[in-house]
Order: C-alpha cells, then structure tokens, then sequence
C-alpha cells in the first residue's frame, strides 16, 4: 500500500500548488479534497483547471486516484430542490474527476433526523434512488463511488431512530450497494469514524471485504472524531494494516487528517514529513 494524503491539509493553497508543494516532501499519491475540488468546479475555467492539475501530477510522477465529492451534498434531502442541486453538483464533479484521471469519488450517504419512521422510509427510498442514478452516472464516466461510513449523532439529538445515524455501520452500506445493484459501488472505510463507534478497524475491514475501494486514515481517543495522524489515538494500526492486507486491499492508504491543521503552510508541510515516515514505518511492519 502507497501512504498518501488529502490535500487539504494545506487547503491555503490551490490544487497545483498543494500537491506541488506536498510531492516535494515526499509523498506520492493523493486524494483530492472536497475544498480543491470545489475550486476546481468554481474556477473561471473549470477543464483547464483540471487539466493543469492532471498536469502537474504527471509531470511529478505522482498519483491522485480518488477524491473526496462534495461533503457538504445530502443525496437524500427531503428538500426535492437542495436535493436535485446537490445531485447536479456531484455529477458536475464527477465528469471533472474523469478529466483529471480521478477514478474513485468518496460520498457521504446523506440524510437528516426523520421525526418518524414513515419519514425514515422515505428518506431510505430518496437515497436509493439517488445513488441509482450517481452510479448511472459514473458508470459513463468510467468511475466508482466509494460510500462513507458514518457517526452516529451526539445523545441530545431526537428522531425516529435516536441517535442513529444511516451508514454508521458497516452492514447498512452493504444493504444500500445490494439495492442500488451497480458494480461500480463499494466502501470508504473512515478508520476514525469507526473507532467512535466503537468498532474494530480490523474487523470493519474484513467486514467491508471486496467492496473496500478507498480508505480515509485518522486516529482518535474513541471520544469523538478527532482526525489526528495514525499513532495519536487508540486504534490498533498493526492488526488493522494485517487485515487490510489479508483482504488484498490494493489501493492507496489515504490520511485524512485535518486535525492536524492549524500552523503555517511552511510548518504544516515540516509536521507532514514526520507523518510521512510515521506512516511509513507502519506500513513497512
């Protein structure tokens, strides 16, 4: 496995500059953050930003398979226009993904706090529906969707369901991609989100089994969902790297860690060197 991280950890600077700036320490394969990908959607010239960016990473020799789509989309809103927008949003991206030679897109499941269980199914239908037509989508475009798994909501949250939030749990994805029934549908694990729900990164992993196509690495206490780098919290990385590899994950080891923002670009960049050789140590036992 290639450790690689998302680029927003130094979000202050544009995409080109980010990975330019990140490949000159070393690293060698990236996600593309939801911010960069946004500014590459919002540019004056949208193709030529993602063509400078595949540029660049060509010309680096680095990688950049998958990218995190638009965190902020709710493909199972209620609200038919929000919703419809955020579908539009994420299959604009999608084509743009295509161009850059992105090849795996990262989303969240989506939904709110239905007040009853009549309005969960509704919501559950909304969401099926949606990642139906997104797969339809990828599929022209010769890309996967890998769905994120979840937290449940803090205990003074109130819906049909308590706390519960959908996709919190390994199975409830499996039963989304069985009913959307697209080849081109598989799993992010969030090794973090897992450790505040309590569960095994090594079990969750052989739980995700062949379905696992992309990985957001982050540690935490199990408190709450901290971000901070492997080795900083309380998951077991050696049991959890063992499975990873006793399913024959093949893609990149990708360190979503933004809990290790908040300095200087010039310190950030020397703080993700050190995590660089921590990752590497731990990829190499």
């Amino acid at each position: 496995m290639t450790p690689a991280l998302w680029t927003a950890i130094v979000v202050e600077l544009s995409p080109t500059e980010a990975v330019r700036a990140l490949a000159g320490i070393g690293w060698e394969a990236f996600e593309l953050s939801t911010e960069h990908l946004v500014m590459i959607a919002e540019a004056e010239a949208p193709e030529q930003a993602a063509d400078d960016l595949r540029d660049v990473a060509e010309e680096l020799g680095v990688a950049i398979p998958q990218a995190h789509l638009l965190i902020q989309a709710n493909v199972a809103a209620a609200d038919d226009e929000a919703r419809e927008r955020d579908l539009a949003t994420v299959m604009r991206q999608i084509v743009l993904c295509e161009r850059m030679g992105i090849e795996v897109g990262v989303i969240h499941p989506g939904g709110e706090r239905p007040a009853t269980l009549d309005e969960e199914r509704a919501e559950r239908a909304r969401r099926l529906e949606s990642f139906a037509r997104l797969a339809g989508h990828a599929a022209q475009h010769g890309f996967a969707l890998a769905v994120e798994n979840m937290t449940d909501a803090s205990r003074a949250t109130r819906g049909a369901l308590g706390q519960r939030s959908f996709g919190a749990t390994i199975p409830e994805l499996h039963e989304l991609i069985d009913a959307v029934g697209a080849d081109n549908v598989g799993i992010c694990l969030d090794v973090g989100h897992g450790n505040v729900q309590g569960l095994d990164m090594a079990e969750s992993v052989r739980q995700c089994g062949e379905r696992l196509i992309a990985l957001h690495i982050q540690d935490n206490d199990g408190s709450s969902d901290q971000h901070l780098a492997p080795t900083r919290g309380s998951i077991d990385w050696e049991a959890g790297i063992a499975a990873l590899r006793e399913i024959g994950f093949e893609g990149i080891f990708n360190l979503e860690i933004p809990g290790e923002r908040g300095l200087p670009v010039e310190l950030t960049l020397a703080r993700m060197e050190g995590v660089l050789a921590a990752t590497q140590w731990l990829l190499s036992r």
